[in-house]
């Protein structure tokens, strides 16, 4: 079973950035059900508005954006804030190129619970 958030604690902050409406409305809907608060941009540009704004505590970001890929994204990310985890989320399942500046990938056709993992374990 995945842990989530405790119910005292803080809820973590996550940023989503896909330019797939119904893709962020998922994304937010599981993870706010499992005791995260979620921020949703449809573009790269929106993404770094709220990135820059917002005390940001991970980053999940589609690869493949209109304007950006994800580890374009990452890349400008880090150097803002390095201490913030990316999660790079992809329909394709070979890692793309560029990967070094995020902290994770992820293929879209893989199960919930391996999403919720690998991002519990960049929020520990």
């Amino acid at each position: 079973m995945i842990s989530s958030p405790s119910n005292d604690a803080p809820r973590p902050l996550i940023l989503c950035i896909d330019d797939a409406d119904i893709a962020l409305r998922v994304k937010k809907l599981l993870l706010a059900s499992v005791g995260y608060d979620v921020l949703t941009a449809n573009s790269a540009e929106e993404g770094f508005q709220l990135f820059k704004q917002n005390a940001i505590e991970l980053v999940i970001a589609d690869h493949f954006l209109s304007a950006k890929s994800g580890t374009e994204i990452a890349r400008e990310m880090k150097q803002l804030k390095p201490e913030v985890p990316i999660l790079i989320v992809s329909a394709a399942a070979e890692e793309p190129d560029g990967l070094e500046f995020a902290d994770g990938f992820i293929a879209k056709c893989e199960p919930v619970d391996v999403l919720l993992a690998a991002i519990a374990r960049l929020l520990a």
